[in-house]
């Protein structure tokens, strides 16, 4: 069966701005509803946020969800409702598993700049168990996909997988899929790849369904993505 890939192009996310904070969403987030960014399968969320010195944002969870956060430049501190509290920095990820009606937030601590993060949604199952993880991994290791997360972090869903790498110029790399019933989410933190033949630029993503295994290609120097794996249906 040929796969089917969607490409969402940074230049058209949807986009909510402050005077302290500023979100693009790839898929519908809060005001942000357009037909053709409905959520990619249990994927409900892929954001990448701007806070500035010293703000905090707060969130309401209105359905079983795990929460990951990626900082990006700088770090947040991040703050459940339940009083649990984390600094999550660069080449770390804060992972919350949180249940409808639960509220976490998120702080800069600098007191001068700015912190940019990736905030990802995935959802969650009826049967679920709150927690909360924060996993470390090393940009040392290049031309690589490292995990960053898993079965074992994520709550509700077993095939669930995340990982991050960061490229030289021209280096290619191939990701085999562990469940073929699930689809592929490639986002490019920064930089150029050719990925299953097709040109996606700094903060694009694509959306990959039917795939047995995809071929990516780096076009710039320290070109980084992110992909995950997630099941369509729960």
């Amino acid at each position: 069966m040929q796969h089917r890939v969607q490409i969402y192009k940074a230049d058209v996310r949807g986009c909510t701005e402050s005077e302290v904070f500023r979100r693009y969403a790839t898929f519908h987030f809060g005001d942000y509803q357009q037909p053709s960014r409905e959520p990619f399968g249990l994927l409900l969320a892929v954001n990448d946020e701007t806070l500035g010195a010293g703000n905090t944002i707060f969130r309401h969870i209105e359905e079983n969800t795990d929460i990951l956060i990626l900082p990006l430049v700088g770090g947040v501190i991040f703050r459940d409702s339940f009083g649990n509290e984390n600094t999550v920095g660069t080449e770390e990820i804060g992972i919350f598993s949180g249940e409808k009606g639960n509220a976490y937030q998120l702080t800069n601590p600098y007191k001068k700049e700015l912190v940019n993060y990736l905030q990802v949604w995935i959802k969650g199952a009826s049967k679920f168990k709150l927690g909360s993880a924060q996993r470390s991994f090393d940009f040392s290791q290049r031309n690589v996909l490292i995990p960053i997360f898993g079965d074992a972090d994520l709550k509700m869903h077993s095939q669930t997988l995340g990982f991050i790498g960061i490229y030289d110029g021209r280096k290619e790399d191939l990701y085999q899929m562990k469940n073929r019933e699930n689809g592929l989410f490639v986002f490019v933190i920064n930089g150029a790849f050719e990925c299953d033949n097709r040109l996606i630029e700094s903060r694009d993503a694509l959306a990959i369904v039917n795939a047995q295994s995809i071929e990516f290609e780096a076009l710039s120097e320290n070109a980084m993505l992110l992909l995950i794996e997630v099941p369509l249906y729960i």
